[in-house]
C-alpha cells in the first residue's frame, strides 16, 4: 500500500508519540466504563503504548472510574466538562488527592467570558482545550493567545454529516492557530488514517495523517489553499511517502501545532498505521 521509500524512526517517534487519546467512552464506541478502563490499563502495557496519550473521561461518569482502579494502579486522565464550567472546577478538586489518578488535562467549549476563571483555576501541570466552532474562528480563538495553558479543540466528525467540517474550514484553523501560535487538538470522526467515505454512514470522514500532513504545512507557514489541498487527499500511498520525508525538525514543529485527537478506537488508527508502513519501532517497544 505504501511507497518503497524509508522513514526517519525518529521522526516518526516524535511525530506520532502520545497522538491517540482514548475515548472509548464517547460515540460512536460509547463502550461501558467498566470495560473500557481495563482496556485502556492493557493498552498501555501493548506493544504500541507509545502512541497512546490519556483516558479521555467525562466528569459526569468520574465517580464511575474511581472504584475500577485497583490501589497501586494509575491512570493518565483527561477530563471533558460534559457537565459545564462549574462541574469541572468541582471535578479538579475531587481528583485531588487521589494518587492514581494522574490528571493532565481538561476539555471544555469555550466558557466565554469566564475563561479567566477556567485559567486560574487549573490545577497543577493541567492544561485546558478549549473547543471553538468553526463559525466562532475569527472571534474566539484570538482569546487563547498567550496563554500558556490553553489550547483550541476542533470537532472533526460527528454523527451527522453537518458534523463533519470542510477541508477549507479545517485548514483554516489549522493556519489560525499557527499565526497565533495556538496548539490544537481533533475529536471526532478521525479513526483512519486517510481521507475516506464511510461506507455505512455516507460521510466523508477527514483521515489523521492528512490533519497530520496539513499540520506540517501550516505550521511551516503555508497557505490556507496548500493546507486545504493535503486535507483533500485520498491516495494513501501518497500520503504515507510524505510522512516519510518528514524530518525530526518537521516532525517536532507539527506537534508543536497538533497535539493529537480523540478516538474511540485505538486499534483502528494502528491497524492503517500498520498498512502504510508508518509504524515506528521506537514506539513499538
Amino acid at each position: 500500500m505504501a511507497g518503497m521509500s524509508t522513514a526517519d524512526p525518529g521522526a516518526l517517534g516524535v511525530l506520532l508519540a502520545e497522538l491517540i487519546d482514548d475515548a472509548a467512552l464517547f460515540p460512536p464506541g460509547d463502550a461501558p466504563i467498566a470495560e473500557a478502563v481495563p482496556a485502556h490499563l492493557v493498552l498501555d502495557a501493548s506493544a504500541h503504548s507509545g502512541l497512546l496519550g490519556r483516558f479521555l473521561c467525562p466528569v459526569s461518569k468520574l465517580p464511575d472510574l474511581r472504584p475500577l482502579l485497583d490501589e497501586d494502579e494509575d491512570l493518565r486522565l483527561g477530563l471533558i466538562a460534559d457537565t459545564g464550567l462549574d462541574g469541572l472546577l468541582a471535578a479538579f478538586e475531587a481528583v485531588d488527592g487521589d494518587d492514581r489518578l494522574i490528571l493532565e488535562t481538561a476539555e471544555i467549549r469555550h466558557p466565554a467570558e469566564r475563561l479567566d476563571l477556567l485559567e486560574d483555576r487549573l490545577p497543577y501541570g493541567v492544561e485546558a482545550y478549549i473547543e471553538i466552532a468553526p463559525a466562532d474562528l475569527r472571534s474566539l480563538l484570538p482569546t487563547l493567545t498567550g496563554r500558556e495553558l490553553l489550547h483550541a479543540k476542533l470537532r472533526t466528525g460527528g454523527l451527522t454529516a453537518e458534523a463533519f467540517p470542510t477541508p477549507l474550514a479545517v485548514a483554516e484553523f489549522l493556519v489560525g492557530c499557527a499565526d497565533l501560535e495556538v496548539g490544537l487538538k481533533c475529536t471526532a470522526g478521525l479513526h483512519h488514517a486517510v481521507r475516506h467515505t464511510d461506507p455505512e454512514t455516507g460521510f466523508t470522514h477527514h483521515g489523521f495523517v492528512n490533519v497530520l500532513l496539513a499540520a506540517a504545512r501550516a505550521s511551516d507557514g503555508a497557505e490556507i489553499e496548500d493546507v486545504q489541498e493535503v486535507l483533500a487527499v485520498t491516495d494513501a500511498t501518497a500520503l504515507a511517502d510524505a510522512v516519510k520525508a518528514l524530518t525530526v525538525e518537521d516532525a517536532a514543529r507539527t506537534r508543536d501545532l497538533f497535539h493529537g485527537f480523540g478516538s474511540c478506537s485505538f486499534q483502528e488508527p494502528i491497524d492503517d498505521l500498520t498498512a502504510l508502513g508508518l509504524l515506528p519501532g521506537s514506539l513499538n517497544d
